[in-house]
């Protein structure tokens, strides 16, 4: 029989081998349990792995589809980049061998750009223009004929030449090249299919905010140089090319008058040929021109304006000057009011000129007192930004001024603040975006002392009545900053004789 030590010590036994058995159990358990979530993640993995190497498969798919067809993209608008005069005056050759030239040129950038990748790539292009505004300018230029859409045999040819080319009509609507450029730049410039895009359109500070983010991606785009082109788009640090061959260098010159019989326009005579056309003897006055030459007829040069007519030969007999300076007589209020046009619809699409080809301006009243009270108050809050709220864009990329809603007073003391700054292009400009002053505007006054008025001699004598109105050509921006202007210039001043007191 055992004893009771015995029996403790085989219970003790029994004890041990029990918790020993359980703990292995429990070790066996929590194994079980990891390996099976170790299935579970593997199961997992592999699921995502499967769908990774699917997409991988689909995308080396779409890549080699893409890559079948590279192309480089050339944006034009025709507005403001012209081709040259001896296409446009060819017509429908002129059309072909333009884009025969284009091509020739963009193909020759492609190669300095892109490299041997250049010759596995086609070139589209899209040309975009006012058909109808820019056949009447290049009329009067003596481009093409004087019929409407006279500049349509050499855009169709321009079409048919070569298969990714088109130069579509943009209609009459105003930014309607600004437009349909804007959204092809934005639908092809991140397409792996299109290698580069070449973008003329540099005479519009408007594209600034367009081209702004893609700063620097020299890899992707080009900018072509034009007549009238921006130097803020040189702060953009993408490569600036130019195309001699293909678009003209110099501005065309739009205030050319036109003939009644259809025949070419009669040219005018510049300053040096106005020299010569007196053997040389005197040369002009640059002073008279600007209405600030203080001696008047005791001057030793010649007193003519800029585009003014001269004979072919001078009279030899004759003692009498062949010109002289005209008797100014102050305008009044009322007479502005009813020769100048008013400002409507018209006046925001087409620039009135007169029959000398002087751009005239649309009559503004002076602002009332509440008017200026109001602006005053708001440019103490913040600086309002001119050229945003008369032109409806801003081409400073970084513009410190205020660009929110302001009221129809505040605007109307704008206009009539900026008017009272003369446009440097005088009554040559064509800009419908010019919110300058072409004219003098204030009611008596002569500007016979530069310290009167601001304008020159020429913008006191004008004819003030409209012979008709023109399409604009968008060559060159020139607004002032109206931030420089303030109630203390001489244009306000209670000291001068002429001035408009509010």
């Amino acid at each position: 029989m055992l004893r009771d030590t015995d029996i403790d010590s085989l219970n003790g036994h029994l004890v041990t081998l029990s918790r020993e058995n359980q703990k292995n159990h429990d070790n066996l358990q929590d194994l079980l349990e990891q390996f099976r979530n170790l299935l579970d993640d593997y199961t997992s993995l592999k699921s995502d792995y499967e769908e990774v190497k699917e997409g991988r498969e689909k995308y080396k798919r779409q890549a080699r589809g893409q890559d079948r067809n590279p192309f480089v993209l050339v944006l034009v608008d025709g507005d403001g980049y012209l081709f040259k005069e001896h296409f446009l005056k060819a017509g429908s050759e002129g059309g072909i061998n333009a884009a025969r030239e284009l091509s020739d040129s963009i193909r020759e950038l492609m190669h300095s750009t892109m490299g041997m990748q250049a010759d596995h790539c086609r070139i589209m292009v899209r040309v975009y223009a006012n058909l109808l505004g820019l056949s009447k300018v290049l009329a009067r230029a003596g481009f093409v004929g004087h019929e409407a859409r006279s500049l349509s045999p050499f855009t169709s040819a321009f079409t048919r030449a070569q298969e990714l080319f088109d130069f579509v009509d943009a209609a009459e609507k105003k930014e309607g090249s600004d437009f349909k450029i804007r959204e092809m730049f934005r639908l092809f410039v991140d397409l792996n299919q299109c290698r580069h895009i070449y973008f003329a359109g540099c005479h519009d500070t408007g594209y600034g905010s367009l081209l702004t983010p893609y700063r620097g991606r020299s890899d992707r785009i080009t900018l072509i140089q034009s007549a009238s082109f921006h130097r803020e788009f040189e702060n953009l640090n993408l490569p600036i090319k130019e195309l001699p061959s293909v678009f003209m260098s110099t501005p065309l010159n739009s205030t050319l008058p036109v003939s009644t019989n259809g025949s070419k326009p009669a040219p005018t005579i510049n300053t040096k040929a106005a020299s010569n056309a007196l053997n040389g003897t005197k040369p002009v006055c640059k002073h008279y021109q600007k209405g600030i030459c203080k001696f008047g007829s005791t001057c030793n040069k010649q007193h003519i304006m800029p585009n003014q007519q001269l004979p072919s030969k001078p009279a030899e007999d004759s003692s009498k000057p062949l010109w002289s300076t005209p008797t100014i007589v102050g305008r009044s209020q009322e007479y502005l009011s009813i020769m100048l046009p008013p400002q409507n619809l018209r006046s925001q699409e087409y620039i009135p000129i007169n029959k000398d080809g002087d751009r005239l301006d649309a009559y503004t009243s002076q602002p009332s007192k509440d008017a200026l009270e109001d602006y005053h108050r708001r440019a103490k809050e913040h600086k309002v930004c001119n050229s945003y709220h008369l032109s409806g864009e801003c081409g400073d990329m970084s513009c410190p001024y205020d660009h929110s809603d302001v009221s129809n007073s505040i605007i109307d003391v704008l206009r009539f603040m900026v008017l009272q700054h003369p446009c440097p292009w005088g009554g040559t400009c064509r800009s419908i975006k010019c919110n300058s002053g072409h004219i003098c505007q204030k009611p008596g006054c002569k500007g016979v002392k530069s310290w009167q008025c601001r304008f020159n001699h020429r913008a006191h004598i004008l004819d003030l009545e409209v012979a008709r109105w023109v399409s604009p050509l968008e060559q060159h921006e020139h607004d002032l900053d109206l931030e420089s202007l303030s109630l203390s210039d001489d244009s306000f001043s209670d000291t001068s004789p002429h001035t408009l007191v509010f």
